[in-house]
């Protein structure tokens, strides 16, 4: 019989080597992803809007050309500091559409009133359900998706103005 002190002795390195282990893991993943040499499509859903009683669908990637998806939550320290310039951009002319992950809607929607909505709508995802089929890894993350809702760039992290400029400002021609 193993005595109390072998047995936390074998949990710390247990919980040590997972830890390691997801950590690389997480920090081997690059945070653009490209879908050139394959094609990967908003999957279908139906989902509330946060604002309205809307029932919103994947074709509301349709009304443009292309689209930002922006994943955010009101919880989120990253998504608070990337919210200025979500608001300039959206005052510039490109369309995003938000959303929100795993969040309280009260929450959401007193954060957008309080700080600017930069989202034409906002797909609200409370149990995350949508982003388990996006493949969400955190927030924030921003999509850059096409007419036919195929998913052209994923990114991983906070927008600034370099990462904009140097990732996605070529698409909408409009630099921050």
């Amino acid at each position: 019989m193993m005595n109390p002190s072998h047995k936390l002795a074998i949990l710390a390195g247990a919980i040590a080597v997972f830890s390691v282990t997801s950590y690389l893991s997480l920090a081997d993943r690059p945070n653009v992803e490209t879908t050139k040499n394959r094609v990967v499509y908003v999957p279908s859903f139906e989902a509330d809007s946060l604002a309205t009683t809307d029932v919103l669908t994947e074709k509301l990637f349709a009304e443009h050309d292309l689209q930002i998806l922006n994943v955010w939550a009101s919880w989120c320290g990253v998504c608070k500091r990337e919210h200025d310039e979500l608001l300039s951009l959206s005052r510039a002319g490109v369309p995003i559409i938000g959303l929100n992950y795993r969040d309280q809607s009260h929450a959401a929607q007193e954060y957008l009133a309080r700080e600017g909505n930069p989202y034409a709508k906002v797909i609200f995802d409370p149990k995350g359900e949508l982003g388990i089929d996006l493949g969400i890894i955190g927030t924030p993350e921003t999509y850059l998706i096409d007419q036919e809702g195929q998913i052209l760039i994923k990114y991983r992290g906070e927008i600034n103005k370099d990462k904009w400029n140097a990732i996605f400002s070529k698409f909408f021609d409009i630099s921050i």
